[in-house]
């Protein structure tokens, strides 16, 4: 479906750019905190969600494969979260990604990381949820990824990298319209890892035209983002808060996606994790007294003569345990643990000494200075689609700031996101 825009002539100087203000603030529920932001000049409406990754109440999820190709209302219904955000572009034969896309602990057939795109990736780890962001400049895999990884899922551009605005975009990429005002959706993480924002911003309506990727960067920057990356935009661009779209698609109706951001609160039922120390075997296992069993929150139990341990009220992911016994090698194991039943992770130590410690470092964010090559390349998107020709903020080849001259000309023709 094709619309048309009508552009007035106009230039687009500095002092011309976007400074929305909040117009409202709510707490829905405890660590997430939701606020609505209103630029009256530019017209742009948009919806941001803060998100305590510290809360031991709060867990952050991505899209399975088998959820794939609903809408984010429908996505949040799904999995009964609290806040939901659409994801990344996708090809809409099949609703697949543009990127790496991982869910449920599992990888997406037939998805894949690029050196154009950014990826966000996040896991449970005791108490709170840990998540990241690659520059696209990483080309990841799966097994690179920290253990215990539940989700990922890709964007495009980067909007913000450590700290700082990106100075450079691709005016001319068809995808991203990254130096036009449209709708978009976004990502992003403090610099503490402590803080998740959401935003989406509505566009190609009479409220509300938009903002470009460097504008949107610059307001999550000023709200203290470190790492931020943009997600589908166009038509797909939505944000749904407890069961209600809080966002205006610019199709006047949500569109069916590939994948989501969902956030849930409320406390899950806690787990158990249970399991034998043994030598020579765990299906003839024998038992092991003395040894020390750490569980990853800190927690350690000491076998007695049956070799046993349980570790009760386990918060529900990826739980490891490091086990000691002299005259044994340290062994660690790790095993998903599911809310509200018991998980076996019976574990077998091998007679020996541990070899000397080395010295690597702990595991802890990626750094943002390696370096990689890759075709990032990708015809169809669910949003965003192709454009013909049309301006731009900036020259992407020479460092120009997104805020200089824009000139629009008569009329610019979009595609209303994915066209099948």
């Amino acid at each position: 479906m094709r619309f048309v825009v009508a552009v007035a002539v106009a230039a687009i100087a500095a002092t011309a750019t976007a400074a929305p203000v909040r117009t409202s603030q709510t707490d829905p529920h405890p660590g997430i905190h939701h606020e609505q932001w209103l630029d009256a000049a530019v017209p742009a409406r948009i919806a941001l969600v803060r998100i305590d990754l510290t809360s031991a109440e709060i867990a952050v999820y991505t899209t399975k494969e088998s959820d794939r190709g609903i809408t984010t209302s429908g996505f949040g219904n799904r999995i009964n979260a609290q806040v939901a955000i659409n994801g990344d572009a996708f090809a809409i034969a099949g609703y697949r990604p543009r990127g790496l896309a991982i869910g449920d602990s599992t990888a997406w057939t037939n998805t894949a990381d690029t050196a154009s795109l950014p990826l966000l990736h996040l896991r449970r780890v005791g108490e709170r949820t840990v998540a990241a962001i690659e520059p696209p400049e990483l080309v990841i895999v799966p097994d690179d990824l920290p253990e215990g990884t539940q989700g990922a899922l890709s964007g495009r551009p980067l909007l913000i990298r450590s700290g700082a605005v990106e100075s450079n975009f691709d005016c001319a990429d068809p995808v991203t319209l990254a130096c036009q005002r449209a709708p978009r959706s976004a990502v992003a993480i403090s610099g503490d890892g402590n803080t998740m924002w959401l935003a989406t911003v509505d566009g190609w309506q009479s409220g509300s035209v938009g903002l470009t990727a460097a504008e949107l960067g610059s307001f999550l920057s000023a709200r203290g983002a470190a790492w931020a990356i943009a997600l589908d935009g166009g038509s797909s661009a939505t944000m749904v808060l407890d069961g209600t779209l809080i966002t205006r698609p610019s199709d006047g109706i949500e569109r069916t996606v590939a994948n989501h951001i969902g956030v849930k609160y409320g406390a899950l039922p806690r787990g158990q994790l249970v399991g034998l120390i043994c030598a020579n075997s765990v299906f003839n296992c024998t038992r092991l007294t003395g040894a020390t069993v750490t569980l990853d929150d800190g927690r350690v139990i000491t076998t007695a003569a049956d070799g046993f341990y349980d570790f009760q009220n386990v918060t529900p992911r990826l739980a490891c345990v490091v086990v000691r016994k002299a005259g044994y090698k340290t062994k660690k194991q790790c095993q998903t643990v599911d809310s509200g039943i018991q998980t076996y992770n019976s574990v077998l130590l091998e007679p020996g000494m541990d070899p000397p410690a080395d010295a690597s470092v702990p595991d802890g964010p990626r750094p943002a200075d390696a370096t990689s090559t890759g075709d990032g390349s990708f015809s169809t998107d669910g949003g965003f689609a192709e454009t013909g020709p049309g301006g731009g903020c900036c020259d992407s080849g020479g460092g120009s700031p997104p805020f200089l001259l824009v000139l629009l000309v008569g009329w610019v023709v979009f595609r209303r996101g994915t066209n099948s």
